[in-house]
């Protein structure tokens, strides 16, 4: 099915809501969004629904940690999420600027010892390491163009910040009743 706009249609209309939504977040009194994504996890399979607001996303595990590999893992959607993160973030950063894209791609890699999350070597990261992405584009752009597009995308993409510059995280143990 052929897209029912181009991509810079698209960031026309985009730089359009962003213009509005500016606007009405500069009337308001200051009021962070509160963001929650919940897993109740299900018997007999451990596959892991993750909610967020009125989506779903299947997490699992292949066969080699007890899945079934019916979705991305948790380090996967990480990546999964900053990918998203970058992609919409450089969008918004596009519209702005009225950047003349016709084609965006994000791919975000990385890797994972599951030697330290697994504990079986002290020596072994438990997170994710070697983290990369590229942005890929097509377009009547030029290469400075880009080149600013891309630093301000490293200080204004919040899951990119969040990998980057981690904020605390406090955590709890609550005994469900039965």
């Amino acid at each position: 099915m052929a897209p029912i706009w181009s991509l810079r249609e698209f960031l026309a209309r985009k730089r359009e809501a962003l213009s509005a939504f500016r606007s009405r977040l500069r009337d308001q009194p200051p009021s962070p969004v509160t963001l929650r994504a919940a897993v109740t996890v299900a018997a007999g399979t451990g596959l892991r629904p993750v909610r967020v607001r009125d989506h779903t996303v299947i997490s699992d595990s292949g066969p080699a940690l007890g899945g079934y590999d019916l979705g991305p893992n948790a380090p996967e959607l990480l990546l999964a999420a900053m990918a998203s993160c970058i992609a919409h973030s450089a969008l918004a950063i596009a519209a702005d600027r009225e950047l003349a894209i016709d084609d965006l791609q994000v791919e975000v890699s990385g890797q994972i010892d599951y030697r330290g999350a697994l504990s079986v070597s002290a020596d072994a990261p438990v997170a994710p390491t070697g983290l990369h992405y590229t942005l890929k584009y097509r377009g009547e752009v030029t290469d400075a163009e880009m080149t600013a597009l891309q630093a301000d995308l490293e200080r204004l993409c919040p899951v990119l910040l969040a990998v980057l510059q981690p904020q605390p995280l406090s955590g709890q143990v609550q005994r469900l009743e039965a």
